[in-house]
């Protein structure tokens, strides 16, 4: 009837079949995306958390093979440069093989600006690593730790102006309380000569700034190389690892002309022990294990986290020396260790606080609201 229609105008089709039917459906689709929506946002958010916990634990990896590998040359007295050249080649001899037998890889990307950032990575990555290790043989190895596990801050800074990221307030503080918790631990005698006893007081000669030189080298290239890692987009690890053993084969190779001691590149190559290859070896792979690892992060979490990270390696080096000599660090180091844990998990989770904070920002303006409103009334 006439008076039927109109109320179907008016109300809508409460009573009529079609457009209750038609009523349902749109419900059923509208709560079926709402749950397409909701389920994707968890999964995002689940592989953006195991993304981030992958990379976090490679960069912890990496961090306690290093952490090994420097024990194991200090209390066997290995020769760095006989070092750096085994693992050099054996990484080569492995990626090569990887890279060509790969039907997707290339030995450089097409790209000429990602063949440029793969070759200035390979360049402070193999700089970085052997100025490391050469900056301890001019000068005490807390000195030469002060200098170089510095390298978060300059990470920080080459990313602002590199890749653009933006510096907040939990980064400056987590670069303050890493770079104080680094000294602490350290305790420089240029910093601490107050502490130091006189048979543990350094002369400041030549050699000495030689190897502030090489520390502060390592330092900046350890944090250029971070940044420019996270520019090679579509680059495998493979290729970055491969061209950073061949830049560090070169330079291995003139370190050792300046090294006296250094036996590979000699005649003393036949003179070399089966224990002492065993060692080189050992190293070499452990050595290709950890920078593989750490190249991995790279690609998987920010710079700035990895850097941090690794920035604890210096924390259980002195908890692995504290179990050696069977004498517990000084309450100075054990403040310094707990700056730098904290530093380090400031870093880590900063998303998470703020996105906590930003959760609790609109209570907080609900409070304020209702506030008003009592206040009114």
């Amino acid at each position: 009837s006439l008076l039927q229609e109109n109320m179907v105008v008016r109300y809508g089709a409460i009573n009529d079949d079609d457009g209750e039917e038609y009523t349902e459906e749109r419900g059923v689709e509208d709560n079926i995306s709402e749950n397409s929506e909701s389920s994707q946002s968890s999964v995002i958010s689940l592989s953006k958390y195991k993304t981030l916990l992958a990379g976090a634990l490679l960069s912890t990896i990496s961090g306690v093979l290093f952490t090994a590998n420097n024990f194991i040359i200090n209390q066997f007295q290995v020769i760095v440069s006989d070092a750096v050249l085994v693992r050099c080649i054996i990484q080569i001899s492995i990626y090569t093989i990887i890279i060509y037998s790969s039907s997707s890889d290339r030995f450089l990307p097409h790209d000429c600006k990602k063949k440029l950032f793969t070759l200035s990575q390979a360049l402070a990555g193999a700089i970085n690593f052997i100025t490391s290790l050469a900056s301890v043989s001019f000068m005490p190895v807390p000195d030469a730790l002060c200098i170089i596990f510095t390298c978060p801050v300059v990470t920080m800074v080459l990313s602002v102006i590199i890749l653009g990221d933006k510096l907040n307030i939990l980064k400056c503080v987590s670069g303050i309380l890493l770079l104080l918790g680094v000294v602490l631990v350290c305790q420089p005698p240029f910093l601490f000569n107050h502490l130091q006893d006189d048979s543990l007081q350094t002369l400041h000669d030549n050699l000495y700034y030689v190897g502030v030189l090489l520390a502060v080298t390592a330092c900046c290239t350890g944090g250029l190389k971070n940044v420019l890692v996270a520019k090679c987009e579509g680059v495998s690890t493979a290729n970055l690892v491969n061209w950073s053993a061949i830049f560090g084969l070169v330079i291995a190779v003139s370190y050792s002309q300046l090294q006296s001691d250094s036996r590979i590149l000699s005649a003393d190559l036949t003179r070399i022990s089966w224990s002492d290859w065993f060692i080189l070896i050992g190293l070499a792979v452990s050595g290709l294990l950890a920078f593989t690892a750490g190249t991995k992060a790279l690609k998987l979490i920010s710079p700035n986290v990895v850097s941090s990270l690794r920035a604890m390696e210096l924390v259980l080096a002195f908890g692995v020396q504290s179990l050696i000599t069977w004498e517990s660090p000084d309450t100075l180091s054990c403040i310094g260790g707990g700056l730098v844990l904290g530093g380090v998990l400031l870093l880590t989770f900063q998303d998470r606080i703020f996105d906590v904070l930003r959760l609790c920002q609109p209570n907080r303006e609900t409070r304020l609201d209702e506030y008003s409103r009592l206040s009114e009334e």
